[in-house]
């Protein structure tokens, strides 16, 4: 898969001879400030809900979101290192990202509404996000948890497709934006896995939670685009504590 050429810096410039390390102690300490951040801003999040969810219902968004995170950010990871093959993995890392973060987001929320009215109409059954019965069944949260991971590998294996397609324009990207970096892997997977996705995936987790969420509850809740772009009309069980 991976084409050399595309690793060469433009205009004559050394090649990276650094490879950042996902799975050295230092590369799994990275990945788990980077989860703590992200789960750090739902925290936030709930503490500004006016009322805030009910606590059980909130738990059931918070795993569907960082479940089907983690599946995205083991896949991104094994993209980045077949795309990569022996050069360095984070360039492709961070194309992962900022696609996940910009493109991928609103692709999960089209899909995901498109399979919930799919299955209500083949199947008569309601997986509507966030609308888990009251009391919260647990029988509902695994068929919403199910029906999500399989939109995010879905869009994740399609926007894959797109990356083959234009590989060499963004292999030269991601080297062109972390060749500064690409001489110390330390602070490129640093900054590539922890640093920039900080931003980036606290925005992410924050409208992904948006939608995930019971329509009752983004009603009660609204807060500028995720509210005004997420606000469709699924699930309609009132929670709050």
């Amino acid at each position: 898969m991976p084409r050399s050429a595309s690793w060469v810096l433009p205009q004559g410039g050394k090649q990276c001879h650094a490879i950042c390390d996902f799975f050295g102690s230092f590369g799994f300490f990275v990945q788990f400030i980077l989860a703590l951040f992200s789960f750090s801003a739902l925290i936030i999040k709930r503490y500004q809900e006016k009322p805030p969810r009910n606590i059980q219902v909130f738990k059931f968004d918070v795993f569907k979101n960082g479940f089907g995170a983690g599946v995205v950010h083991f896949m991104n990871i094994f993209i980045a290192m077949q795309f990569a093959g022996k050069e360095d993995p984070c360039p492709w890392y961070f194309i992962q990202i900022l696609l996940d973060t910009t493109l991928v987001v609103f692709l999960n929320f089209i899909v995901l509404r498109q399979v919930e009215d799919f299955i209500l109409s083949r199947y008569g059954v309601d997986v509507s996000s966030g609308n888990y019965g009251d009391p919260p069944e647990w029988k509902r949260f695994f068929h919403q948890l199910g029906v999500w991971v399989f939109v995010v590998v879905a869009c994740k294996l399609g926007t894959t497709v797109v990356e083959y397609v234009f590989e060499e324009p963004l292999a030269s990207f991601g080297l062109l934006i972390l060749s500064p970096l690409c001489f110390n892997p330390h602070l490129e997977l640093f900054i590539v896995v922890v640093l920039l996705p900080l931003i980036l995936n606290a925005f992410q987790f924050w409208m992904v939670d948006s939608y995930l969420m019971a329509q009752e509850d983004r009603g009660k809740n609204s807060n500028g685009l995720s509210a005004n772009f997420f606000g469709a009309q699924y699930g309609s069980t009132d929670y709050s504590d």
